[in-house]
């Protein structure tokens, strides 16, 4: 025999009633069924508001009481027919005893405990009795009210059950009038009475609780909570996207995890069950074919996957106490003062800790129980506050997050380290921690503005199987374009290797779009191009607290000084860089430290192996070489995918010119050329290397040799340019004449001596037998000249220009960044 409770949203209107018929005529085929019901959704809140307005004297509660007339009334001539008289007529007998009691306590202008559970009786009596009614139509059924045989003390409004009393009764009227019969009795929820008749109620929403009481005293073989979710979920689904439906979940953890604010099922649901080892089934009313989640007595070995945690919930509206005490005095003594002080006073503490060394206790409390908690410690330490011994802190706006699982106690340090990474990275500061008591949960204590992203950061420690890198992109030109289509060619082996990228925002210089749930890279060009949302700096800083994952990067694919000047803003907030922008890396030496001083201490990475070389892995191999203690002696090369296409097909035919014009035409240079030939390119990349060696140097002290002839380096970049430049390029013609009679290359040159402490980028004749003579197209080339690479240099070669040659180097920035994070 199974027990079916459906809750006030399942019974919120007709069709839902319909949906739970059908439900429990699909249960009777297999076995008997019990119903139990609560209140049609609103009823039990606008019954206890009507006696409210009542005791006021406010005559406004007839028109509450009036919707709830109709409310019911409604639902009967929608699902029983009228020739059945004899649900409207009990409906109207007991509204009519409802308006009685209400006119009562309008005249006494009182509303006693014992009325306010009378009062709210009538929410469960009328929907139980309705529902009954229209089940008989299909399928015999009679309504039952719970008070015949669930027995209570008279504490009103939250009676506790008498189950030496009660276990009989429920046997016996299920005995005397439902075993072996045909009939499935449909029996209100929430309501029980005294052993003298008295109508009590068990606290709001403990139709759970009716439940499990009638399914304990019969041995059901399970007792089924039908409500408006899929079942228990892994955390808050509207806080946390990526929760997930629990399969199974122990009832020590359920009430745990009731104890912290999870919404389960009523707390002490679980009393009659447990000893009993009775499964409780949670199902979703307007979704039956979902699975739910079953609790049950132990899950080893019940589940196909086990995890450590299996929900993070959190409490919210909490006051943490900080008790201090004169050091000197008994602090075992002193506790247990505070503490009867907060018992006598009714207030049962979430969690607590004490710092012996110094005497302070910290207590979290819900703010509702701040002032008489105040109150009882001041009346309790009354002398030492007077003499200054004792003290009381308050840190308001609190939550209190709790990680439960059985096998907490189990806890990899790897988990918790990485759950503490993330919180530690996204500038989430502790202010208490408790391991518990039980060894079933851990407990935070947050400041309340950051409890969301705590939730989804712990959660995404615990659980996610994929590692998580949301985007912000800044710059959505040439090179950002080839990056996004990358990305999205990618995105289906990205997603087999366990990567989810998550592209939040695109912007260009003018405009941005963004989705925090991720952007459709088949049409983010149209989105963009038709946004009328302007793009600020600010607008993406205000977008990343709201961001779920703890892993965030923002990738600047402009030359933009002012978004460099922004990045500590991004950091601040635990955002990685990555960037073929070279401008952070040349900033004054000073201004770079800082920069990167603070990436440290943020524990966020700065990825930028575009700015030199664009997709070859120039500063992997130099970190490498200096991590391995090998000796840099020289550093020379062709930096320049520009510099070297030019002098790749320069050879005298054509003015150099119309050479750089074609360049210019195939996207191998700056918008503004002269950005190009001025070397000042060369010179940035050999800054860096510069300062990855730890040299404190500036552009200042780097020599570079300018290709722009004096009189075109001012004014605005013309096409005119190429043809101007004819003009003057006689002498760079007679230095290439000179260059081939030799029978040597003309090639735009960086070196980095670390004997002679120099940096210096020229154009200079090149021997063939040079290790960096030989190139084609637009290679970069650059030899490594080492202790161990004395004789004969590493060099690397390859395509040092192009937009899909950068975009690609972001990508591997990208794929090397996922690879340092935590699994």
């Amino acid at each position: 025999m199974r027990v079916l409770k459906f809750g006030g949203s399942s019974v919120a209107n007709p069709d839902r009633v319909r949906s739970v018929c059908d439900i429990i005529l699909n249960g009777v085929r297999e076995e008997p069924i019990i119903v139990v019901v609560s209140a049609f959704q609103g009823v039990s809140s606008k019954l206890i508001k009507c006696a409210e307005m009542a005791a006021q004297a406010d005559i406004n509660y007839h028109t509450l009481q009036d919707e709830i007339i109709q409310q019911h009334q409604e639902s009967i001539t929608q699902l029983i027919p009228s020739k059945n008289s004899a649900v409207q007529e009990s409906s109207n007998q007991l509204l009519d005893e409802l308006g009685d009691i209400l006119q009562g306590i309008f005249k006494l202008k009182e509303l006693t405990l014992s009325a306010r559970d009378l009062v709210g009786s009538f929410g469960e009596r009328l929907s139980a009795s309705i529902i009954a009614a229209y089940i008989n139509q299909r399928y015999p059924a009679q309504y039952v009210d719970a008070r015949q045989f669930i027995v209570t003390d008279a504490e009103h409004t939250n009676a506790k059950v008498i189950y030496e009393r009660t276990n009989p009764a429920i046997t016996q009227h299920y005995e005397e009038n439902f075993l072996n019969k045909p009939i499935i009795p449909v029996i209100t929820g929430f309501i029980g009475s005294t052993i003298n008749g008295r109508t009590t109620t068990m606290g709001r929403n403990s139709s759970d609780f009716s439940a499990a009481i009638i399914g304990g005293a019969l041995n059901a073989s399970r007792i089924e909570i039908w409500t408006d979710v899929d079942g228990v979920y892994s955390a808050d689904p509207n806080q946390v996207p990526d929760a997930f439906v629990l399969p199974q979940l122990s009832y020590l953890e359920a009430i745990e995890l009731s104890h912290f604010g999870g919404k389960v099922i009523h707390a002490q649901t679980f009393v009659p069950v447990m000893t009993k080892k009775i499964p409780l089934l949670i199902k979703n009313t307007m979704q039956p074919d979902k699975l739910g989640t079953y609790i049950i007595s132990n899950t080893n070995g019940v589940s196909p996957k086990q995890w450590h945690a299996k929900s993070v919930t959190a409490i919210d509206n909490i006051t943490l106490l900080i008790w201090k005490h004169a050091e000197f005095a008994d602090i075992t003594h002193v506790k247990e003062r505070l503490f009867r002080a907060l018992s006598v006073a009714g207030i049962q503490p979430l969690i607590h800790l004490e710092a012996s060394p110094n005497n302070h206790v910290y207590i979290a409390i819900h703010d509702n129980d701040l002032a008489i908690a105040h109150r009882r410690i001041e009346e309790e330490f009354q002398l030492e506050f007077k003499h200054k011994l004792a003290s009381i802190e308050e840190k308001p706006s609190q939550s209190v997050v709790a990680i439960v699982g059985d096998d907490m106690k189990k806890l990899p340090p790897e988990t918790a380290g990485k759950m503490f990474q993330y919180l530690g990275r996204m500038g989430i500061q502790i202010n208490a921690i408790v391991y518990g008591a039980s060894e079933r949960n851990i407990c935070l204590v947050i400041d309340r503005s950051l409890c969301s992203r705590a939730l989804n950061l712990i959660h995404q420690a615990f659980f996610s199987e994929y590692k998580n890198l949301s985007i912000f992109m800044i710059g959505a030109g040439r090179v950002g374009n080839a990056l996004l289509h990358q990305l999205q060619l990618q995105e289906d082996e990205l997603v087999d290797k366990k990567i989810n990228l998550n592209i939040c925002a695109i912007s260009n210089s003018k405009k941005m779009i963004s989705n925090l749930d991720g952007i459709n890279l088949s049409t983010y060009k149209k989105e963009l191009s038709s946004s009328t949302e302007p793009f600020t700096i600010a607008s993406f800083l205000q977008l990343i607290p709201k961001v779920g994952s703890s892993n965030i990067a923002l990738i600047d694919c402009t030359a933009s000084q002012e978004i460099v000047d922004a990045y500590p803003l991004f950091i601040q907030e635990g955002v990685h860089i990555i960037t073929p922008n070279k401008r952070a890396n040349v900033l004054p030496y000073e201004q770079y430290k800082s920069l990167m001083d603070q990436l440290k201490s943020h524990h966020t990475q700065f990825m930028c192996r575009a700015n030199v070389g664009a997709g070859l892995p120039v500063l992997y191999i130099l970190k490498d070489l200096l991590n391995c203690g090998d000796k840099i002696i020289k550093i020379e090369g062709i930096f320049s995918g520009t510099l070297s296409y030019l002098f790749n097909h320069y050879d005298g035919t054509q003015p150099f010119g119309q050479v750089l014009k074609k360049a210019h035409d195939l996207q191998l240079t700056e918008p503004d050329p002269r950005e190009d030939l001025s070397g000042m390119d060369v010179g940035r990349k050999l800054l860096i290397l510069a300062r990855y060696m730890g040299w404190k140097v500036d552009l200042d002290d780097v020599s570079v040799e300018s290709l722009v002839p004096k009189e075109l380096q001012s004014g605005k970049f013309k096409d005119k340019f190429f043809d101007d430049y004819e003009k003057y390029e006689g002498p760079m013609k007679e230095r290439l004449m000179k260059c081939k009679k030799d029978g040597n290359v003309l090639r735009y040159v960086g070196y980095l001596d670390v004997e002679n402490r120099t940096i210096s980028a020229h154009l200079e004749e090149i021997p063939l037998s040079s290790p960096i003579a030989i190139t084609s197209y637009s290679d970069n080339i650059i030899a490594f000249i080492t202790h161990h690479y004395h004789e004969n240099p590493l060099v690397i070669r390859g395509p040092g220009a192009g937009v899909e040659c950068t975009g690609l180097a972001v990508f591997s920035d990208i794929l090397e960044l996922i690879s340092h994070l935590p699994d």
